[in-house]
């Protein structure tokens, strides 16, 4: 019984988490269009094959183009998790593979990630720029033209939202002041 109920809970929790997660990067306050960046380059960083250095790209992208790193960290872990990653993976493969003339199997993409989950961050980047750079090139080629298009999209999709939220609040604080006139 205790296993039912174990498992039942599991897809509660994540659907909790998400909907944590959305309504973390729905209440979050400032400009629209810095905010909309910072979504922008989340989604584009968590689309890339970069999984050890997602925080780390995303601080550095969102001071480059001064977005707002909070909205832009949530964005990134709502695009990449673990329900996402190997889809991302898989067609940053796929992709990378069409566009350059690295031929690697999907066999040894999986053993690549396989290692680089066993090391440690110091030992998974040595791992990547020397033992995996091959694999590497093949994945962030395919994973940049898949994650140029995402990030724009959410970018858009975020603005849209953030400027329809701005002009809400616009209309009600001016029909309150109008009230009270």
């Amino acid at each position: 019984m205790s296993s039912v109920n174990r498992a039942d809970s599991r897809p509660a929790g994540l659907k909790r988490t998400f909907r944590y997660y959305w309504l973390r990067l729905r209440r979050l306050q400032g400009n629209p269009f810095v905010l909309a960046r910072g979504v922008g380059i989340g989604a584009f960083v968590g689309f890339t094959p970069t999984i050890p250095f997602h925080t780390g790209l995303t601080i550095f992208f969102c001071t480059l183009f001064k977005g707002n790193v909070v909205a832009a960290i949530i964005a990134n872990w709502i695009v990449s998790n673990p329900l996402t990653i190997p889809v991302q993976y898989y067609l940053a493969w796929k992709i990378g593979v069409w566009i350059t003339s690295v031929r690697i199997t999907w066999e040894q993409v999986c053993s690549m990630l396989n290692q680089l989950q066993q090391a440690g961050f110091i030992e998974a980047s040595k791992l990547i720029f020397i033992k995996f750079s091959k694999i590497m090139y093949c994945l962030l080629a395919g994973g940049m033209v898949l994650a140029l298009p995402v990030g724009i999209f959410f970018y858009f999709l975020a603005l849209y939202f953030y400027l329809r939220r701005q002009k809400r609040r616009q209309e009600r604080f001016l029909k309150s002041q109008s009230i009270t006139q």
